[in-house]
Parts: structure tokens; sequence; C-alpha cells
């Protein structure tokens, strides 16, 4: 029986399950390479036909190396690497698979991916992803019956249930926390009546409304990222409006234009996060507090 050799990159909140599905397979045989040797280690424990590698995906070297010396990789690193991870995929012809949106900069080496002749599959989450999937069946059974599509609209999110979403932000994270955070802060843009509607980043909460989903369930619904495109990608030009959204629990939105207010959700590095500081002296500088007892 051959065997497959395949490379995980990445040992996060979604690389244990991806882990276990793939050794369901015995033909599998799994190399998992991250940074911090001790979390690879920690995800192939108790396992069989898994190794752990230390791998720093900005070591292109040594990411050549391993991509070529597998024949599929899946990368569950943050989205800005996997351009690199599709580079060494494609001097070693092997193929690819992400959770990731379709960036600009992995779409500019297409031809280079069909060149090398391999498969490099994105969007294969729930969202992006199973979403996908429905939003084709629903529409394909229109088409089917003659029938048009003027408004698209499709709302996903990956929530706990009601019970245990008992945190201030209602969510849990089974995913990267930096990626979930800061998915909530990404401009929004839509069509709605064949007008472009753009919303910035630090207004998107203000846009999130109630969305009935089922009984006993309180959600709202935001616009998530750039809509656009879909109405192209689904085949449905005649759709005057297409809106993609995002889930959360009523209550999320509110706290989480407080967080952003507060500066908790700014990526760029601060002198505020110095070593030793306490919570209340690192609020104290985000919001230029005379000090940590100010009222």
């Amino acid at each position: 029986m051959s065997t497959v050799q395949i490379l995980i990159l990445g040992s996060g909140a979604v690389a244990g399950p991806c882990v276990d599905y793939l050794l369901r397979n015995p033909r599998n045989k799994l190399v998992i390479g991250c940074r911090n040797l001790e979390t690879g280690t920690a995800v192939a424990a108790g396992r069989d036909n898994i190794q752990a590698v230390q791998i720093d995906v900005e070591d292109l070297t040594e990411l050549d190396r391993r991509v070529a010396a597998s024949d599929l990789v899946i990368s569950l690193v943050p989205y800005a690497h996997h351009a690199n991870v599709i580079l060494a995929a494609i001097k070693g012809k092997t193929n690819v698979v992400t959770t990731s949106y379709t960036s600009p900069a992995m779409r500019e080496l297409e031809t280079d991916i069909k060149n090398a002749g391999i498969t490099v599959l994105n969007e294969v989450g729930v969202d992006p992803g199973v979403d996908h999937l429905y939003a084709i069946k629903m529409i394909s059974e229109v088409h089917s019956k003659g029938g048009k599509i003027r408004e698209f609209h499709s709302y996903c999110g990956g929530l706990a249930m009601p019970e245990v979403s008992n945190n201030p932000l209602r969510f849990k994270f089974s995913w990267s926390p930096r990626g979930a955070l800061l998915s909530q802060y990404n401009p929004a843009i839509f069509l709605q009546n064949n007008k472009v509607v753009e919303i910035s980043r630090d207004d998107l909460m203000d846009h999130a409304q109630p969305r009935f989903v089922g009984e006993g369930y309180s959600f709202v619904a935001y616009p998530n990222r750039d809509s656009t495109p879909f109405r192209d990608f689904y085949g449905i030009p005649e759709a005057h409006t297409v809106v993609r959204g995002s889930l959360r629990y009523e209550g999320n939105p509110e706290l989480f234009r407080a967080l952003v207010k507060l500066g908790w959700l700014d990526t760029e590095p601060s002198e505020c996060l110095q070593q030793g500081s306490t919570w209340a002296q690192i609020q104290s500088r985000l919001i230029r507090a005379a000090g940590s007892d100010e009222r």
C-alpha cells in the first residue's frame, strides 16, 4: 500500500482535529511543522504515523526542502504566509490546501501554479468553504427551474452553543484568536440595489443588525469583507443585492466596538505593552489617563 506524505504547517487550534481526520486513512503519513516544536510535539503525542518538526515558514530554504518532500501541504499558518508556501509548492510540485480566502498575492501565482501542474485549493473551511457549497446548490436549484436571484444574502458563524458562550464576547475561539478578532475589524463592501456600499472597519459593528435564524437564538449579522466579486463567482449577474455576512450572538458587537475604541484591536507595536505592566497600567496608557486609578 503506497503512502501519502502530508506536511501540516501550524499547530494551532485547528491542527488537532485536522490530524485526527487525516489519520483515519492508514495510508497517510504526517509531518506537523511549526516554529515552536513543543506545540507540534503536543499535537503529535499519542498518535501514530505523525512526527513533529521545527519549521519557521520565514526560513524559505527549509520551507522549500520540507514542502518538496511532501505530496501535499496543508497550510494552517497565518494567511500572510500562504503565498510563500505556494511558491515552495510550485518549486516542489506539491499540492496545497488552505482554509483561507484567496488573497491577491495568491491569485498572482495562478499561472505558475497551472504551469507546475499542481492543485492549490483554498477556502475549504466553514466560512469560507461550506457556505460556498450551499450557495451554489441553492442558486443552481433556482436557475434550473427558470428562476432568477434578485437578492443574495448569506450569513455564517462558527459559534458555540448559547449555554457555553458565557464570556463577555459570547464567543469561543476555535481557531487563531488574533485572526478571529481581526475578522471583525475588516472594512466591508457589498452590493445593495446595484450600488456599491462601503463600510470602514471602525464603523463595521455599527452596522450589525438582528438576524432571525431559529427559535431560541439571538443572532446579529454584519457584512463580511468584500462581497462584490461573488455576483460573478456565484454566476448571478441578475442580482442587484449581494451580501455575505457573519453571525455573532447578541451583545457581541457592542463589546467589540468598545474594545476598538479602547485601542485593543490596534495591531501596531505599542509602548503600552511594556514587560511587567499590569492590565490596569496598560489600559490607562491606551486611553491616555494620568494613572491607573483615574476615574
